[in-house]
């Protein structure tokens, strides 16, 4: 049977599988079932069945399905149409499409703080969170 190099990394969780634990991904984490517990992915896809519930941190997230309680997505985050998150979502770049859902409390990632170049320089402050009962894309 030959290796396939380009899956190293990667996990799949098939429809009607439901996995719980902390899960440490190094490559693309795509759940189309239900994971319960913690991720830690670089890339993130879920499934328009797929359903995570506890705290997710990734580089990058695109969601079809549903996210429940935490999700930090350091780079890019995208929610579809279908996509619905509830609980808290950091991030560090956001698109919603027309239908995509948000409820509870949204902000960007907090900012890596920029090294001091003089004493009088001022430290940047870290961006006040949004809250949102319910946010719908446009």
């Amino acid at each position: 049977m030959q290796e396939q190099t380009d899956n190293k990394g990667n996990i799949l969780i098939g429809e009607g599988v439901e996995v719980s634990g902390t899960f440490k991904v190094p490559g693309k984490a795509m759940v189309n079932g239900v994971l319960e517990g913690e991720l830690f992915a670089d890339e993130l896809t879920v499934g328009p069945r797929g359903k995570l519930r506890g705290h997710v941190k990734v580089r990058r997230a695109d969601i079809h399905g549903e996210s429940h309680d935490s999700i930090t997505v350091s780079e890019h985050l995208v929610i579809r149409s279908s996509g619905q998150i509830h609980g808290t979502a950091a991030y560090g770049k956001i698109e919603i499409e027309r239908g995509g859902l948000i409820t509870g409390h949204i902000a960007p990632c907090p900012a890596t703080p920029l090294p001091r170049t003089s004493p009088a320089a001022v430290p940047a402050q870290e961006p006040t969170p949004a809250v949102l009962t319910e946010a719908k894309g446009i």
